[in-house]
């Protein structure tokens, strides 16, 4: 995974980026002259990319995302348990005594499916053909229709939210990685017109303190101290 080439946090890293757009506006004229490509393009191209980090959220909104994936898989899952107790009232009812059709039908065993979500839907999903087998002397106990129909139903919910959780998993991954390599690059930006400011205003100490980068703590490095703080 990419590294941040910054010791601040995202967050002061935009802010900077805010402050650098807002100077620049004013200065544009005394960098283009110094460096024709420091140009109002530039302050535009420069804002569009801060923009883009505040726009993209963070880490915290795709923790965010991949905890309401997996509280939906909790969900299915616990769905899926509550299913299971009213199914074995009625096995037990059908079936008293008969042990090896009770552990046909998870009763024994739950316990071993209900913490593993691979393991339950595979349950779930054999289930249908377990009730087939045993539907007469289920139905003869009064069984409600919708028990026999629903294992299919909880099987696909369960699968589904496992299959986005899995992907939303990988894809937060990917997701940071492209993050931390855009503010790499606005950083890198933002290191470049520092140092244009240093010739631009090399003999304002006040002014070339505008550009200065923030601190670990968030405030910005005056003077000398730049230097030591923009080593990566």
């Amino acid at each position: 995974m990419a590294e941040r080439n910054f010791r601040f946090k995202d967050t002061v890293l935009l802010e900077w980026g805010d402050t650098i757009v807002e100077h620049l506006k004013l200065d544009i004229d005394q960098f283009t002259t110094f460096d024709p490509k420091l140009n109002q393009n530039f302050v535009t191209h420069v804002e569009q990319k801060v923009a883009l980090g505040y726009k993209e959220g963070g880490d915290d909104l795709n923790r965010a995302r991949l905890q309401e994936k997996t509280e939906a898989v909790e969900k299915a899952m616990q769905d899926c348990r509550i299913y299971f107790k009213k199914l074995k009232y009625w096995v037990l009812d059908a079936f008293p005594g008969k042990k090896a059709i009770q552990k046909q039908f998870g009763i024994g065993r739950f316990r071993t499916v209900t913490g593993n979500q691979t393991k339950m839907i595979q349950y779930m999903e054999g289930l249908s053909d377990t009730i087939a087998q045993h539907l007469k002397a289920l139905e003869a106990t009064g069984i409600p229709k919708d028990i026999v129909k629903q294992p299919a139903i909880l099987a696909q919910t369960l699968r589904e939210a496992n299959k986005v959780q899995e992907q939303k998993k990988g894809t937060r991954t990917v997701d940071t990685a492209e993050r931390v390599e855009q503010l790499n690059e606005l950083y890198a930006i933002l290191q470049k017109i520092n140092a244009a400011a240093d010739n631009v205003f090399d003999e304002l100490q006040a002014k070339r303190d505008l550009y200065r980068a923030p601190s670990r703590s968030g405030g910005v490095t005056v003077g000398d101290e730049q230097e030591e703080e923009l080593v990566s």
